[in-house]
């Protein structure tokens, strides 16, 4: 029996060649029994060149089965290696996600320091914003009151020159003033009374 295909193919079978047991010489027509043989012998060879026919189909097709089967290794080889290098891109694809993940992972982490930093440099700003209005606010008022005692200065300086003027026309006047004892006052305006003789 022969597989072909998948389905079962029967070869004929020879049907079984019956000799009849020799038999003394009774004196057969030994020319038909050869040529009864040799016609035998012909089919039987015309069978065997069919068999061995057959046989070379079955071979044929044994050999393209092989070729077959060899070219589905080399196409699974072929898919296998394809297999191998999507794996491979794929656990690059992963790693490269990974990566990306924790990239943006470490990004929003920054982002949030800055953003910290950011709100507390924002405090600070305004802070230092009252703090210079406040100076600002405290400089008006010292510049006014500044204003208002040069003002005062000034006119305090004014009635120092006044009076140290007056100090010296009084000291100059003081000089010009004799001062003498009563009595002699009294003296002197008697004799200044008196009528001149």
């Amino acid at each position: 029996m022969f597989w072909i295909f998948g389905t079962k193919k029967k070869t004929k079978k020879k049907p079984a060649l019956k000799v009849s047991p020799a038999t003394p010489d009774t004196g057969k027509d030994w020319k038909s029994v050869a040529e009864r043989w040799q016609k035998k012998n012909q089919s039987l060879q015309g069978e065997l060149e069919k068999i061995k026919m057959e046989q070379g189909k079955v071979q044929q097709l044994i050999d393209e089965h092989k070729s077959q089967a060899k070219e589905l290794a080399e196409k699974l080889a072929l898919e296998k290696g394809w297999r191998e290098k999507e794996q491979e891109s794929l656990e690059k694809s992963r790693k490269y996600e990974k990566d990306l993940k924790d990239q943006v992972h470490r990004t929003e982490n920054d982002l949030e320091k800055e953003r910290s930093h950011r709100l507390r440099l924002e405090g600070e700003l305004r802070y230092l914003k009252t703090m210079h209005e406040e100076i600002l606010e405290e400089k008006r008022l010292l510049s006014i009151k500044a204003a208002s005692q040069q003002t005062t200065l000034e006119s305090n300086a004014r009635e120092i020159r006044e009076l140290k003027s007056e100090n010296v026309r009084l000291k100059v006047k003081h000089e010009d003033v004799q001062w003498v004892a009563k009595s002699e006052f009294d003296k002197l305006k008697k004799q200044l009374q008196q009528p001149h003789g």
